[in-house]
């Protein structure tokens, strides 16, 4: 749109025959009020001379008498999944800005139908994971059925893998990774499941560490184990990250480890014994970043990977079943995994939405 003066404010003048200089461009951004566009099928007959009555079909699209299209099945997955939207909110968001209503059976049924649609995805990002020479593990909390149950994370630099289970001990790994993980290197805290997975080697969290170094100097501000041992830490992240990887002098760092290890602490509060004690125990897996560049020293890249479940129960209170759960955790690993690939985790479940609508079976129109 162009926006000239037809006349001369000062003489009145006429100005259509002058050229006009070109001043400014300023542009405004707006969305199209959006309304759902409605193709209505009809199939119909035909008598042929010979006697037979052929019928028309509906397409695949079209499979029972009210269906819904891949883009609005994306966005009901999208607003759940990503932005954390609970379902009856959703119903509202639907009908209030897109004119669409949808009850909460509906939105459950396309979530549900959604899965479906994306267990190969689901299942190829496991086995890539159980590929994978670095891999991070985490776990959380959930609100399920108003008990705590667990959710599970697994992931790389190109994948994520998320589950939920009831249990947070060792069978919640081996369901899902029953031959462990033979060709990883496992990132993770020291909690005790991960090191009965079956694994090529551990790596501890170093941020973990970090943390415990701080508590342990609050706790007792006379001492300084907790302090060196925190500084010895962060000196070997600095130099992973500033020297070249040869000249990393691994020897001296691993020299200073041992002897802090092996300080005798007695005279100290329990804490810092019970500590030294479980890094004796784990003192291959404090250090493993130094053996291999794709190694990270700490876990933070797991724990951004559960941390939407934190939001969603902050947002929701939790899931109102284990399937619920279940779906939220499948559809949420693929969308992270697309994020992580450079791709639109929107579009990545309209992929997944459109394969849905060729397998659809019929829903509760609400």
């Amino acid at each position: 749109m162009e926006h000239a003066p037809d006349y001369c404010r000062q003489c009145g003048r006429w100005l259509s025959d002058e050229l006009s200089d070109s001043l400014g461009v300023r542009q405004v951004i707006d969305l199209p009020e959006i309304k759902p566009v409605v193709s209505e099928h009809r199939i119909y007959g035909k008598q042929c001379s010979c006697g037979c009555y052929n019928k028309g079909t509906f397409p695949d699209e079209a499979r029972s008498p009210m269906c819904y299209g891949p883009n609005i099945r994306a966005v009901i997955a999208y607003l759940h999944t990503v932005q954390c939207i609970p379902y009856e909110r959703l119903s509202e968001t639907l009908r209030e800005c897109f004119h669409v209503e949808l009850s909460q059976g509906t939105i459950d049924n396309i979530l549900a139908s959604m899965q479906q649609a994306s267990d190969g995805m689901y299942e190829e990002i496991r086995r890539r994971i159980t590929q994978s020479p670095v891999v991070g593990a985490d776990e959380t909390g959930a609100n399920v059925r108003s008990k705590l149950q667990w959710i599970w994370g697994f992931q790389t630099d190109k994948l994520t893998y998320l589950y939920h289970n009831i249990s947070r001990n060792k069978k919640a790994i081996d369901e899902k990774f029953p031959q462990g993980l033979p060709h990883s290197t496992l990132v993770t805290d020291r909690f005790s499941p991960y090191f009965t997975c079956f694994v090529k080697a551990h790596q501890l969290c170093l941020a973990h560490l970090l943390r415990e170094m701080t508590y342990l100097c609050e706790l007792d501000k006379n001492q300084n184990w907790s302090s060196r041992l925190k500084e010895l830490f962060q000196e070997t992240i600095h130099k992973r990250k500033t020297m070249n990887w040869e000249s990393i002098p691994r020897e001296d760092l691993f020299k200073r480890l041992d002897d802090l290890l092996n300080e005798p602490l007695y005279t100290l509060h329990q804490d810092f014994g019970r500590l030294q004690r479980s890094l004796l125990k784990h003192r291959n897996s404090i250090f493993c970043f130094l053996s291999n560049p794709d190694i990270p020293y700490d876990n933070n890249a797991t724990e951004r990977s559960i941390r939407l479940f934190k939001i969603k129960q902050k947002i929701s209170g939790g899931f109102r079943s284990e399937k619920g759960a279940d779906i939220y955790t499948q559809l949420l690993s693929i969308a992270d995994t697309s994020k992580k690939n450079g791709m639109s985790r929107f579009q990545a479940l309209k992929i997944i939405a459109q394969v849905n609508v060729m397998e659809s079976e019929s829903l509760d129109s609400g």
